[in-house]
């Protein structure tokens, strides 16, 4: 359970709702997200489709509803340690540190087993709730992701200095778990020292108090030699003012993927609330007192005070330099007030939060669900500081006009977390964008996965084709959001490899691929992946190119988006591999993975053509040879074991086959769709620390989660959302066009057999809609049974 939160400002405190809210306020700063949609050219109402075995309500009436709006304040209903545990491949990475939504701080607990042993996949974001000590509190991490990296600026309390504590083995702690809280926006654990640490954020400054024990000799250190497994040091720096009570430089890390680039530099400013009673610093040797600047690769600094009071230690944070950190220090926090700072991040969340509202008689269902839009609203990041200057891809400093947004796990969040964005936050979806804009005109190449202020070349494909269809579709202004720069970087590298020493990696094979329709297994491994990737980019580089006006490359890139068909051979029923000369590669065992497989097996690739599902059905010998491959498929995931090993049939821990639960809804089956991802949301997602199934992957998991729990799922680089089975009996969207109303009497696990719906009373044809239906608002009604 989550320790009970402090109250929030009377002002942000409601009674529980029994009947629908009023509709949230929304900015759409700039974006007309919401407002148009591409791509509707029917309406989707009419007779109930094929695979319903129910027959809608029609009419304005409506049952009693069960059950009660979850009470507010909302934030009373995250978990922040949802997904910091696991084992094997089921480590969620998530962190139960604060910060505000996409914030560049935060700050949290680097922890480790007995003796300092912490495993690098399983410290991802440098914490696991099992672990039993603390070695710091670093100010830099990524939420979900399967890589180490970040970690900077890392400050630990303790009592006392002495030579051994400029490493970890002599300031590292045990912790007190029955002590340990969390709730957005704050941090709080009491050390085996007796010192209680507590952690809040603004959007650019991490705050620490450190409340010591009385009498004792309080001292906080500054260990930039440091960091999370697996993450170097590649140089650190110290300038110690002592008459301010302050401590600028840098920390630069080198992780698993910043690594690729060079390291990633972080600026810093820290500032104490109590003046320094003695200082030191060292460089790869002991502490030397009144040293008051040192660079290097084991660089850090102690500061000690006077019994009394909590110290506050705030740092300031920037790509761009020292200076700026201490800017958006003195913007954002300059009273280090952490009681200021603490009211404002919650009330931050508690605003977003908001804007979906659900009505339910499960405590447990609203802990999951909210604390799944929390974790959607960790990543990407922001990276511009408060004046606009930002740290491009180039290594230059530029200006934006708007926030500026880094660290995109594109290949997982294009499927569901963008879409998310799309749908209830378009103004940070505009923002990210227009950030991605900016990355193509800086760096000169549309990357895949940025981290911090480098080019990482992480995963396959080039997803932000995807993003930018799915945004444009579904009503972005292509103008404000840079549309046409955009397509121009993503069109050169679907045309043409990048040249020798450039910082991006293109696509893979590219001329192979345009020349015999398939990257072929000589080019290396993933190959199939890269073909069922970059025929779903270029589906969506088809849409981007039509809403331009370039209809040439609209219909060039469109034939293209049908090259999936190529890598499908016939014999084997399988999406795979293919040589230069045209033979289908075997699969040996379609339950391990296979070399030209990204991250999954045969089994699982076999549903990946996301952007033309039909015509996959199709090649499996039709619709109703797909239907009952697909059932198959769930009931042997049905009866397949867990264990610390990636699972053989469906895989909710991976990204490559999630949306195959609603590929029955595709082939209009809604009761299999309904049956299937009220399953996997059951059997695969948890209220406790190892309850994500896996890693959250910047937030695509949560996202996922979320999505199914209001009944309706996105084709991602399409306008069509897909119906499964709400476990609300009503949700209201506060979209930016008006109220979506998600209306579902019948939520019981045991009744998600056969399904129907209706779209404002009329039955809806297919179990599907279409974003031009909902932007301005409605009622969908899904009725469930046995």
């Amino acid at each position: 359970m989550l320790p009970r939160l402090r109250l929030l400002p009377a002002a942000l405190l409601l009674a529980a709702c029994t009947e629908p809210p009023p509709a949230g306020e929304t900015d759409s700063d700039g974006s007309s997200a919401g407002t148009t949609t591409g791509g509707a050219t029917e309406p989707t109402t009419g007779s109930t489709g094929e695979g319903t075995s129910m027959s809608p309500t029609t009419g304005p009436e409506e049952p009693e509803l069960p059950g009660m709006f979850a009470p507010e304040p909302l934030v009373q209903h995250v978990n922040p340690f949802i997904g910091t545990g696991g084992a094997g491949y089921g480590v969620g990475s998530a962190f139960p540190g604060p910060q505000v939504p996409f914030g560049l701080a935060r700050p949290g607990p680097d922890t480790t087993l007995a003796g300092g042993f912490a495993l690098g996949f399983s410290h991802c974001a440098g914490y696991h709730y099992d672990d039993t000590e603390v070695q710091g509190f670093s100010q830099t991490r990524m939420h979900g992701t399967g890589i180490v990296d970040y970690g900077a600026v890392r400050v630990m309390p303790t009592l006392g200095m002495s030579p051994d504590k400029t490493e970890p083995g002599g300031y590292r702690v045990a912790l007190d778990k029955a002590t340990e809280t969390a709730s957005p926006g704050y941090y709080a654990v009491t050390l085996a020292s007796g010192v209680q640490a507590e952690l809040t954020a603004t959007a650019r400054v991490g705050l620490q108090r450190f409340t010591f024990p009385e009498g004792q000799d309080p001292v906080v250190i500054l260990d930039l030699a440091h960091g999370l497994p697996d993450v170097e040091t590649v140089s650190g720096q110290v300038e110690v003012d002592a008459e301010a009570a302050e401590i600028r430089g840098h920390h630069q890390v080198s992780g698993g993927y910043s690594s690729r680039f060079g390291g990633v530099k972080v600026y810093y400013a820290l500032r104490a609330s109590r003046p320094f009673a003695e200082f030191g610093s060292w460089n790869d040797g002991a502490p030397m007192a009144g040293a008051a600047a040192q660079e290097g690769e084991a660089v850090g600094a102690y500061m000690r005070f006077d019994p009394g009071e909590p110290v506050v230690i705030a740092i300031g944070l920037s790509f761009v330099d020292a200076a700026h950190a201490a800017m958006n220090l003195a913007a954002e926090a300059p009273e280090l007030d952490f009681e200021a700072a603490w009211t404002a991040a919650e009330a931050a969340w508690e605003q977003e939060l908001a804007r979906v509202q659900v009505r339910g008689e499960s405590a447990r269902d609203f802990e999951q669900f909210y604390t799944a839009i929390y974790h959607a609203l960790l990543m990407p990041t922001l990276a511009s500081d408060v004046d606009g200057s930002y740290r491009g891809l180039d290594d230059a400093v530029h200006t934006s006009d708007g926030p500026y947004y880094t660290d995109f796990s594109l290949w997982d969040t294009f499927r569901t977390l963008h879409p998310l964005l799309t749908l209830l936050y378009p103004e940070y979806q505009g923002d990210m964008l227009r950030s991605l804009t900016r990355m193509a005109e800086d760096g000169g190449w549309m990357p895949r996965w940025p981290l911090g202020t480098g080019y990482t070349n992480g995963m396959d494909g080039e997803s932000a084709t995807v993003v930018y269809a799915d945004s444009i579709l579904k009503g972005f202004d292509p103008d404000e959001v840079g549309l046409a720069s955009a397509y121009a970087a993503m069109r050169a590298t679907a045309m043409a490899p990048v040249p020798p020493g450039s910082p991006y990696g293109g696509r893979m094979a590219v001329d192979q691929y345009i020349e015999l329709g398939y990257v072929p297994v000589e080019a290396g491994g993933s190959s199939s992946s890269w073909t069922l990737e970059s025929a779903y980019n270029d589906f969506a580089l088809a849409k981007v190119a039509e809403v331009l006006g370039e209809d040439e490359d609209a219909a060039m890139f469109a034939e293209r988006a049908g090259y999936w068909r190529n890598v499908w051979d016939p014999a084997q029923q399988f999406l795979v591999a293919r040589s230069e000369t045209g033979e289908f590669v075997p699969v040996d065992d379609p339950f391990t993975w296979q070399d030209f497989y990204a991250e999954g097996n045969a089994l699982q690739y076999a549903w990946y053509a996301p952007h033309d599902l039909e015509g996959l059905a199709d090649a499996m010998g039709g619709r109703d040879a797909a239907l009952s491959r697909l059932q198959k498929f769930f009931e042997d995931s049905e009866q397949e074991v867990l264990d610390l090993m990636p699972q053989e049939y469906y895989w909710q821990g991976n990204e490559p086959d999630i949306h195959a639960p609603f590929v029955f809804s595709a082939l209009d089956d809604h009761a299999g769709s309904a049956r299937w991802s009220r399953w996997v949301l059951r059997n695969r997602y948890g209220d406790t620390p190892s309850g994500l199934p896996g890693n959250d992957d910047g937030g695509t998991m949560s996202a996922w989660l979320a999505f199914a729990a209001i009944g309706v799922f996105p084709i991602a680089g399409t306008d069509v959302y897909l119906l499964g089975s709400p476990i609300f009996s009503e949700t209201v969207l506060h979209l930016a066009g008006g109220d979506l109303r998600i209306v579902a009497p019948v939520t019981a696990d045991e009744a998600v057999h056969a399904a129907a719906a209706s779209w404002q009373g009329e039955p809806l044809a297919r179990p599907r809609l279409l974003h031009g239906d909902i932007a301005q608002g409605g009622t969908l009604r899904i009725d469930l049974g046995p």
